[in-house]
């Protein structure tokens, strides 16, 4: 095994166990919280997590594409600016947080008349300290500490959940409390795992120092932005056009899955950014197209046998896991990963932009997108609600990839009728949905004989690289 394959596979070896821990941390928020709560309550607190989460990217600065294509290479040449570049966007990130509260103090009783004084501020202030985190973070993720830097995102709900059980029942203030609390366990952790990253000598303001990363960032930052208005502010917006926080909870809840199966793929995509990264600096090039197209590929597919998966089960599995005040959902969630595949050309495309230094591609795409969600969404939402919602998210997301991945075909050498060929490869399979979605027991049959019908034949037709499996073997003795 290569020394990059074998960093790879250490790297997906960690992400996968954290991703595991994501998982049950999702299943259990799924299980537990929206009983605990009930369907407007948990719409309420979930309007103010969504708006939370929104908050998070106005510091973003693109400090992930930033680290993840510059960190690498100082800490070989300039460790001393690596550390400099790190203090300069901890402290930018300390002044955004701090406004954060009194913005959410005026700006939360205009989106719902209930998000004012404490639960408001509150809101403000767990996004400012999950923004002030994500520097130790995307310095985790640049020295290709792939566990560490995936825990803050994988094991939140786990640590989440105990909290929200313990308060829930005391109002949205108690909830929003707990959720802070949640945020500032993630702070301690990711700062100490970079205490020796804080130097006195450059914890000072310096504009200068940053400036060419904020202004290679700021194209991604904007982008982050709108791909999180686009993803995430559907929640928002069912609220202000429904006015009902039953179908908020509805929307929310179906997203919560939606993100869990998404975020896998996603992260697994992003981490080969550091290592593309790296090719890219030694011109690299054979090897550049080699891992991007075996992630493009199998990500593809995965992606293809989740929605299967969430045509066949869904129907059942929701309201098994929420109760049948939130049956809605189910429906919900299958229109919204009708978009997953194509969001797997997202995460590829968004790798080549942080390599070649440009979010213009991003930046075009994204715009296009939240155009077509947010003209839809006025008239699907108010008509349909959560299941109008989320047709305009998947349409939305759907024209995002197709833009993006056109914008950037030519500098990938994939083969694009492999990738085409098996997202079409899938189509067969919803076919017999009506035959097997009415029985719980069959449609987990038929769930893992699509599976494997649609694995075989992808390997058959060379869709499918088999190199990855054989790397599997190898894995699992690393494992044991």
């Amino acid at each position: 095994m290569t020394s990059d394959a074998r960093a790879m596979s250490r790297n997906l070896s960690l992400i996968t166990l954290n991703k595991v821990a994501q998982l049950i941390g999702g299943m259990l928020w799924a299980l537990l919280i929206p009983r605990w709560l009930g369907p407007e309550t948990y719409g309420m607190f979930a309007l103010a997590m969504s708006i939370s989460l929104l908050l998070w990217w106005v510091g973003d600065f693109g400090g992930l594409e930033v680290f993840g294509r510059y960190m690498p290479a100082l800490l070989e040449r300039q460790p001393e600016q690596a550390h400099e570049l790190f203090n300069q966007f901890f402290i930018l990130r300390v002044l955004v947080a701090v406004a954060l509260v009194p913005f959410m103090l005026i700006v939360g009783p205009m989106i719902a008349p209930w998000l004012s004084g404490w639960p408001a501020a509150l809101t403000g202030l767990s996004a400012g300290i999950h923004i002030v985190s994500w520097t130790s973070y995307h310095t985790l993720f640049a020295r290709k500490e792939m566990g560490k830097w995936s825990v803050e995102l994988s094991w939140r709900l786990l640590t989440q959940l105990p909290l929200i059980l313990l308060v829930g029942q005391y109002g949205l203030t108690a909830q929003m409390a707990a959720y802070a609390a949640n945020e500032v366990i993630y702070l301690a952790l990711g700062v100490w795992w970079t205490r020796t990253w804080f130097s006195r000598d450059t914890f000072r303001p310096h504009l200068g120092f940053l400036r060419p990363y904020l202004r290679m960032g700021s194209g991604f930052w904007v982008t982050n932005i709108g791909l999180i208005l686009l993803f995430r502010s559907g929640t928002v917006l069912v609220q202000i056009l429904t006015g009902n926080p039953v179908q908020v909870s509805y929307y929310d809840l179906a997203l919560v899955v939606f993100f869990l199966i998404q975020t896998i793929i996603d992260q697994l995509v992003r981490a080969f950014l550091p290592t593309v990264s790296q090719f890219q600096e030694g011109g690299q090039q054979d090897r550049v197209a080699y891992w991007l197209q075996m992630v493009t590929q199998w990500g593809a597919a995965l992606a293809v046998i989740a929605v299967i998966a969430a045509q066949y089960l869904a129907r059942w599995i929701m309201p098994l896991i929420l109760g049948r005040a939130f049956a809605e959902s189910a429906q919900v969630l299958q229109i919204m990963l009708l978009s997953l595949p194509a969001l797997v050309l997202v995460g590829v495309g968004t790798v080549v932009s942080a390599v070649r230094e440009s979010a213009r591609a991003k930046l075009i795409a994204i715009a296009v997108g939240i155009v077509v969600f947010y003209g839809s969404s006025y008239l699907l939402t108010t008509r349909y609600g959560a299941v109008g919602a989320a047709w305009s998210l998947s349409l939305g997301l759907t024209v995002y990839a197709l833009v993006l991945f056109a914008l950037v075909r030519h500098d990938l050498r994939l083969r694009w009728v492999a990738v085409l060929g098996l997202i079409a490869l899938g189509a067969p399979f919803l076919v017999v949905r009506p035959l097997v979605a009415d029985h719980l027991l069959l449609g987990m049959a038929a769930t893992l004989l699509a599976a494997v019908i649609y694995l075989g034949v992808a390997l058959a037709l060379r869709l499918l690289s088999p190199d990855p499996l054989r790397l599997l073997p190898r894995l699992v003795a690393r494992a044991r």
